[in-house]
């Protein structure tokens, strides 16, 4: 697939982000559903949009939020590995500048996050972690200007 959109493509990704459904983009597009149903399974199959499902771990009265987790040395696709088999890992990202590797983190109480940090502390090649808890989160936004170039 071309990795460049059209403008009806940009504006159908744009309310998508907004977490309107089809029936809505369409409505709002004034386009024929169908037309709407068919672009997006194309954006969907190409891969220019995931479509992923979040549980909301605060509804059930869960705690999340973020391990930066800073290496001294070791491979830091095997600590990443080992950090992402833990119990309250959601996901683990490996990223370039500040921290070297971000846990997602789901857990009840703080025995359940003291528990988590301990044996991450104890990996071979793990310096330091700070800790930081989700208070809030907005909801998603679209980036007009990067759709915009998208679609040229």
């Amino acid at each position: 697939m071309n990795k460049t959109i059209d403008k009806i493509d940009a504006k159908i990704l744009g309310l998508m982000v907004l977490g309107m459904t089809n029936k809505q983009i369409s409505h709002n597009l004034d386009l024929p559903l169908s037309t709407i149903q068919r672009r997006t399974r194309i954006l969907l199959a190409g891969g220019i949009v995931t479509s992923q499902v979040q549980i909301n771990y605060h509804k059930f009265g869960f705690k999340t939020g973020l391990l930066h987790i800073y290496l001294k040395d070791g491979n830091i696709q095997e600590i990443s590995k080992n950090i992402y088999d833990l119990d309250g890992i959601t996901s683990v990202e490996i990223h370039i500048g500040n921290s070297d590797i971000l846990g997602n983190v789901v857990y009840k109480d703080s025995n359940d996050l003291l528990t988590l940090i301990t044996s991450i502390k104890g990996m071979n090649g793990v310096e330091r972690i700070v800790w930081s808890e989700r208070v809030y989160q907005t909801p998603s936004k679209t980036n007009g200007k990067l759709i915009s170039i998208l679609s040229t």
